[in-house]
């Protein structure tokens, strides 16, 4: 793996990756800012804050019109992902999205090891529900689930190549 882009954030790399998906004709995602209202008051001094809770962070429209839509997270931990790092708006968003027949996903970075994976929505929302539930063991997804019920992505003709996995996942044929 190439750690050429090292220093750049999570976000950052996914934002380059699809700037080269764009060019390549493969793809039109974009990241999607969080929605803030700037106000001033009579001292002419500017403020702002949330308006509301955003969605995901990238969305667009893959070669042949079909919709994704996906959240990018980075942990520090290298044995798991804490599902309290992901807000219930957004699990709620992403499968409003599969819903209707989006591809959605998230994008885990395991920063220390180096490692992204697409965790595809319908293996989120088994961990989310069991979230739910409660009980010892549910707060998170364990390193070893990612391996098996995740799909690596590694750099290829891009820094963050997920396209490929996402072509095969949901049988759209080849990026």
């Amino acid at each position: 793996m190439s750690y050429a882009n090292r220093g750049m954030s999570f976000e950052n790399l996914i934002e380059h990756t699809n700037m080269q998906y764009e060019t390549m004709g493969l793809a039109v995602v974009n990241k999607r800012p969080t929605p803030i209202r700037v106000t001033s008051n009579k001292h002419g001094r500017v403020t702002g804050f949330f308006e509301k809770p955003s969605t995901v962070d990238f969305d667009g429209t893959l070669a042949g019109g079909r919709s994704i839509v996906f959240e990018a997270k980075q942990v520090k931990l290298e044995t798991r992902f804490e599902l309290k790092n992901i807000e219930e708006h957004q699990v709620e968003y992403l499968e409003k999205c599969h819903r209707l027949g989006a591809v959605s996903f998230i994008l885990v970075e395991f920063e220390s090891l180096r490692t992204i994976y697409l965790l595809p929505y319908e293996s989120l929302k088994y961990y989310w529900d069991r979230r739910q539930s409660g009980g010892r063991g549910t707060q998170s997804i364990p390193l070893g689930d990612f391996e098996v019920n995740a799909w690596e992505v590694k750099p290829g003709r891009v820094p963050v190549d997920y396209l490929p996995i996402v072509y095969k996942i949901w049988n759209l044929g080849a990026a």
